[in-house]
């Protein structure tokens, strides 16, 4: 009887041990899983090199304005033409306008939009452990757009999103300007 229980506990200890070793085997599947299975280009966490994420050429899809009291407001129409470029060597230029002063469809443009447009040039930094990307004007159209201008950005669902902080109307207003990649256009 004492040597059927020392099978039977023996049988149990190899149970264990097998059972054990399996959960350790499927813990390495898993964490290997974790750390090596690519998150999605637009969802990647935000890292040191954030700067290689803004190289290319993106196309405008909004600028909202972000008032006070919570109202937004399509300050530049719901379509509003634009274009930000960022390249490997550290230059960047933008142009982007209100949809009605966009003088490439031809029609005549009022008066008061001829100053809603924004176009500039030089480099850009990327501080990446406070998402801020500084452009740091050459040439621009305003002078509003001199010196460094520093805009908050994150990646999203594969847009750009960089957001201004200015005074409207002398109140404060956070300005969203959502990029998308461009693409390639054939006329």
């Amino acid at each position: 009887m004492a040597k059927g229980r020392s099978q039977k506990e023996t049988l149990l200890a190899t149970l264990e041990q097998a059972f054990a070793h399996r959960r350790l085997v499927l813990l390495s599947i898993l964490l290997c899983l974790c750390t090596f299975v690519p998150l999605s280009h637009a969802e990647q966490p935000l890292t040191a090199n954030d700067s290689s994420r803004f190289i290319g050429t993106w196309d405008l899809v909004s600028v909202e304005a972000h008032w006070p009291d919570g109202h937004v407001t399509a300050p530049w129409g719901a379509n509003p033409p634009g274009r930000l470029i960022y390249s490997k060597d550290g230059h960047m230029s933008a142009l982007l306008m209100h949809e009605l002063r966009n003088q490439a469809t031809r029609n005549e443009v009022a008066a008061a939009l001829q100053n809603e447009a924004a176009g500039y040039f030089g480099t850009y930094t990327v501080d990446s452990a406070r998402h801020i990307v500084s452009h740091h004007v050459e040439a621009t159209l305003r002078s509003v757009e001199s010196g460094t201008i520093d805009r908050t950005y994150e990646f999203k669902s594969g847009n750009l999103y960089l957001i201004a902080k200015a005074t409207r109307d002398k109140l404060p207003v956070s300005y969203v300007l959502v990029w998308k990649r461009a693409t390639i256009r054939v006329p």
